[in-house]
């Protein structure tokens, strides 16, 4: 932000403005490098390490980790050039400021979408797992998020905006823009994910009554007994059952 004086009603001067904002600067620029620093080393595990890189689900975070990390160095050039310095003058100079945090937010979350939809599938297709979600399909999957996001933003520039001279968010981006930004890059798969996870949950939730039934009734004699008659009155039924078809042929 400008640096702005104020003087007080005694003559010394007020500076608490500038230094606010030199705070602010401040913790933001910390949050930025914590951004920075998180994503690359996950990006540097998952490099380095073979067994990471075959993984399906560390594909997705993968994904999640360089939009994340976009966000960190788009945020860099937004507080540098708006908030700090004032040098964003030009119309594409401006908007960049925001295209680039929308195209890495958009990415990240529907990043966090497709890592939900990964779960998802080992759960309800456990048998199937390997040959749905196969690192081709998790890798067409992510180019077409990013290149989703990186449309979308890009519509800004085609003149989804209201720029009119001055560099802020509110007086530069659209209200129908931020509107749809909200509601579909943000609202859609949070609902859809909380949809997942309440299936997810149902299905871990049984999967956990059907083994403590099982240790129940290998523990319980009489259980087990009960069990077994009612498996060799099955295999009674069966024989009878395929008696009479032979006998009906």
């Amino acid at each position: 932000m400008r640096d702005e004086t104020v003087t007080n009603s005694t003559g010394r001067v007020d500076d608490s403005g500038s230094v606010f904002t030199t705070a602010v600067l401040a913790v933001n620029a910390l949050v930025v490098l914590l951004i920075i620093s998180s994503n690359s080393l996950v990006l540097a595990a998952i490099r380095l390490d073979s067994c990471l890189r075959e993984d399906i689900r560390y594909i997705f975070i993968g994904g999640l980790a360089i939009a994340d990390l976009l966000f960190g160095l788009s945020m860099t050039y937004n507080f540098i050039t708006v908030f700090a310095l004032y040098w964003v003058d030009s119309y594409y100079g401006c908007l960049t400021a925001y295209v680039m945090p929308v195209i890495s937010l958009t990415a990240s979350s529907f990043s966090v979408f497709l890592i939900t939809v990964d779960q998802y599938v080992s759960v309800v297709y456990a048998l199937r797992y390997r040959n749905v979600m196969t690192a081709t399909t998790a890798k067409r999957l992510l180019r077409a998020v990013w290149c989703g996001s990186v449309f979308f933003g890009c519509t800004v520039y085609m003149g989804w905006n209201t720029y009119d001279g001055r560099c802020l968010m509110l007086d530069a981006m659209s209200p129908s823009f931020l509107l749809t930004m909200g509601t579909m890059a943000y609202m859609l798969p949070i609902l859809c994910m909380i949809v997942l996870y309440t299936r997810i949950l149902t299905i871990a939730r049984y999967h956990v009554r059907q083994i403590a039934l099982q240790e129940q009734i290998n523990q319980d004699p009489l259980l087990r007994e009960r069990g077994i008659y009612n498996f060799k009155q099955f295999l009674f039924d069966f024989r009878l059952l395929y008696a009479l078809i032979i006998k009906a042929c």
